[in-house]
């Protein structure tokens, strides 16, 4: 069950604060950098938000878009369910579904479709395989090509799903 978190700072970034959050994004998701600019530019309104528990969340244009989590920037299921995913993805097969959503790592037999460009270490989103809707986003523990080759085991470490307190708390975010 999440916890709930609260909000104990909170606002907005300058300028050239935006930029230097720009590059640093840039630097995280290489290749996707037309994407990124989709998502974030110089006009954007970026919110910088830190939670008890040191939890740091960036809302851009009032949504919650990213989770600071360590050094890594994970993309939030609240920006992701309604904007198109321009991340690293596998999508699932119908039985991991349930599972998948509700936390659960990636295990190679339930992968049906590996983004090939993704290296061990990606943040990647785990997608459904009818409507490509976001389940979860996890850290992949293979590169692609070896994913492939797995024949069992886990392949993606789940970090972000909706059972997670910071999806609980983007739920009620204003």
């Amino acid at each position: 069950m999440p916890i709930d978190l609260t909000v104990r700072q909170r606002h907005f970034l300058k300028s050239k604060d935006k930029k230097i959050l720009i590059e640093q994004f840039k630097s995280l998701f290489p290749g996707k950098e037309g994407a990124l600019t989709n998502i974030i530019t110089p006009k954007s309104r970026i919110e910088w938000i830190k939670l008890d528990q040191n939890e740091v969340l960036y809302a851009i244009n009032n949504v919650l878009t990213f989770w600071l989590k360590g050094d890594r920037l994970i993309p939030l299921l609240s920006y992701l369910m309604k904007h198109p995913n321009p991340f690293k993805f596998v999508k699932v097969d119908q039985g991991a579904i349930k599972f998948v959503s509700k936390g659960a790592n990636v295990m190679r037999p339930g992968i049906t479709t590996i983004d090939p460009t993704i290296k061990k270490g990606d943040i990647v989103t785990i997608l459904d395989p009818l409507h490509g809707k976001v389940l979860s986003v996890g850290e992949a523990l293979y590169d692609a090509d070896e994913m492939e080759k797995l024949g069992g085991g886990k392949a993606i470490k789940c970090i972000h799903s909706l059972t997670d307190n910071i999806w609980a708390f983007s739920k009620n975010f204003d």
